[in-house]
């Protein structure tokens, strides 16, 4: 197992998401871990919507009411099989660091 090589350490969450890609596509999505400069984001819509390097602006709608608006780079999508249904992810480092 390779050494971890994230700064700051992720917490699982499940907090409903947006995502808008740079040409403006807006994909329903679910943070699955969320870290101060970044996120696992699953969604089962973002087929060849996006690529690994791409900017995106993420919205985190936490469970109290309050959303978090950041930017980001794509820097690794996934694709796995979850009880009989294809979810893909996405790890999203942020460019700015955020409160958690």
């Amino acid at each position: 197992m390779g050494a971890e090589k994230r700064s700051h350490p992720r917490t699982a969450v499940d907090y409903a998401a947006r995502v808008t890609t740079a040409s403006g596509s807006t994909l329903r999505c679910q943070i699955e871990n969320l870290g101060r400069l970044g996120a696992l984001v699953s969604t089962p819509e973002f087929e060849g919507a996006l690529a690994v390097g791409d900017r995106v602006t993420v919205v985190i709608e936490r469970g109290d009411d309050e959303t978090i608006e950041v930017e980001g780079e794509v820097l690794r999508i996934d694709q796995e099989f979850v009880a009989g249904d294809i979810r893909r992810v996405m790890a999203v480092r942020f460019t700015t660091e955020i409160t958690l």
